[in-house]
């Protein structure tokens, strides 16, 4: 069977992004004996790209995978193809079909949609269609029957994930990514989390289907796919984007120890202070560790425990940061303004903590570009959060651009909105500004309303240069790298 998927990270937080869900899905179906076109949709222009798409390749279903801020591509993506066939099956996935199924049938041209991990399931809705067989039976989905929602049983999660082949890298133009990001490779080898945070919608996920959420691609897998990684692109940084890297600590350490045999490529990682005890941090830091991201999310004990469920006190996390910094490696914050119940007093905390871990110097990951990092709370659907702001009747706007990562959706008697804008857009100025106030004024500046709305208009592709530019104004280390670079190429020229 011919499969067109498209994708989109028009309007994602993180512009330059590889869509990991939509690899995975390719390898496994072109393995299947089924041929996929993939279609990316990075800019606004790559929409003049699906009806020749459709009208080349003729596919007998269209995919459309999507996100929660992405779901706008969706309505325009199914017109186009129903306009080009009135019998092909348009079918959705991703992160908001699981979450929010009933959105997605809002758009008529929408025949299903696949609630969990697409492989197995997609696998086999291909295998009825090409035998003539009736699909709508098929397990994992959603189906418009008759006018409404009729949803299929489950098939368990993928238990081991050395069964499934490598991910197909040729469905976005991953150096791009990577060039966009300033050489660093965004990579992910697990799925699943084995936490249930309130304002995440891993809690939900994990009841859709049976068996086991939280699982790894052994070490001896995930070493040979990166070596086929740095054979075949060019970067000079990792960022290992599972949502807690070190969960299975026996995994973690086993990988480690691989990699610092292999390979030298600096990386960071994201993981929980109960996460990381003395020897995992040495270990990493042996490995070629640079930073970790932590969630504080919020520095008060009441919203981080009660409301978000983190289950994290303050002196752990600045027990796992100081030992951090002995071994060498960078805390990358994470915090978040504008929670449920929280009130200006209570960000205060926030900040302050934030102002202890980051006394002794200004933070930098060639990965992510500047700390501490400061989000807008966002009510995903499919969370805990999102349900409680819509009791509540916090919930002003559905959360479907990356706006919302700026901008609260939220009106709420504790915190408005517009004390919630001043806090976040003031908040690395307030961390910095009694140890570092020449940086805390540039990041004033930075985080200013028309600096962000300049930078929202910046192309992918020029992001990298963007972002360097300004780690290079804030950082004297990589102002001299950046320098360096610049009297090279000057050189160059005059030679040539």
């Amino acid at each position: 069977m011919k499969v067109l998927l498209v994708s989109s990270n028009l309007h994602s937080q993180f512009p330059a992004c590889f869509p990991n869900a939509v690899g995975a899905l390719s390898a496994y179906l072109v393995r299947e004996g089924h041929e996929i076109r993939p279609l990316h949709l990075a800019r606004k222009r790559d929409f003049r790209k699906v009806g020749p798409a459709l009208r080349e390749f003729r596919p007998d279903v269209v995919g459309i995978s999507a996100v929660t801020c992405e779901t706008p591509i969706i309505a325009p993506v199914a017109k186009e193809a129903r306009a080009w066939s009135a019998t092909v099956p348009i079918l959705v996935g991703g992160i908001h079909a699981i979450v929010a199924p009933e959105t997605v049938f809002e758009v008529p041209e929408v025949d299903g949609l696949c609630y969990g991990e697409g492989e197995v399931a997609f696998a086999e809705y291909l295998r009825r269609l090409e035998r003539n067989d009736d699909p709508l039976g098929c397990p994992n989905f959603y189906f418009r029957v008759a006018g409404e929602m009729r949803r299929n049983p489950p098939v368990p999660f993928i238990e081991d994930l050395d069964s499934l082949p490598m991910m197909d890298r040729s469905v976005a133009d991953l150096q791009e990514v990577i060039n966009a990001n300033n050489g660093t490779i965004n990579l992910i080898f697990s799925r699943g989390c084995p936490w249930t945070c309130q304002f995440c919608c891993n809690h939900h996920i994990k009841r859709m289907q049976p068996g086991t959420y939280a699982r790894v691609i052994s070490v001896p897998n995930v070493m040979a796919e990166l070596r086929k990684l740095a054979a075949n692109y060019r970067f000079r940084h990792v960022l290992f984007r599972d949502d807690t890297f070190t969960w299975n600590r026996e995994w973690a350490m086993e990988f480690v120890q691989a990699y610092k045999k292999e390979f030298s490529y600096p990386f960071d990682v994201f993981s929980r202070v109960d996460c990381l005890d003395d020897g995992m941090i040495d270990a990493l830091a042996e490995a070629g560790c640079r930073h970790i991201f932590l969630g504080l999310d919020s520095g008060n004990d009441y919203i981080r425990n009660k409301v978000l469920n983190k289950e994290q006190l303050n002196e752990d996390l600045f027990r796992v940061t100081d030992r951090m910094q002995e071994k060498g490696i960078i805390p990358m914050i994470s915090n978040i303004v504008g929670l449920p119940y929280e009130t200006p007093e209570m960000f205060n905390d926030t900040v302050e903590i934030n102002k202890r871990l980051h006394r002794n110097k200004v933070v930098f990951s060639p990965s992510c570009g500047a700390c501490p990092k400061i989000w807008v709370f966002t009510p995903w659907p499919g969370s805990d959060l999102y349900k409680l702001c819509k009791k509540e009747g916090w919930l002003q706007e559905e959360p479907t651009s990356a706006k919302v990562y700026r901008e609260s959706v939220l009106e709420m008697p504790t915190f408005p909105r517009k004390e919630i804008d001043r806090q976040f857009r003031t908040f690395r100025y307030r961390v910095y500004k009694d140890k570092h106030p020449l940086h805390a004024l540039l990041f004033l500046m930075y985080d200013s309303r028309p600096v962000q709305a300049v930078f929202e208009r910046i192309p992918m592709g020029a992001m990298g240069t963007v972002r360097e530019t300004f780690l290079a104004a804030l950082n004297p280390v990589r102002r001299r790298e950046v320098l360096g670079r610049v009297l090279r190429l000057v050189k160059s020229d005059q030679r040539a």
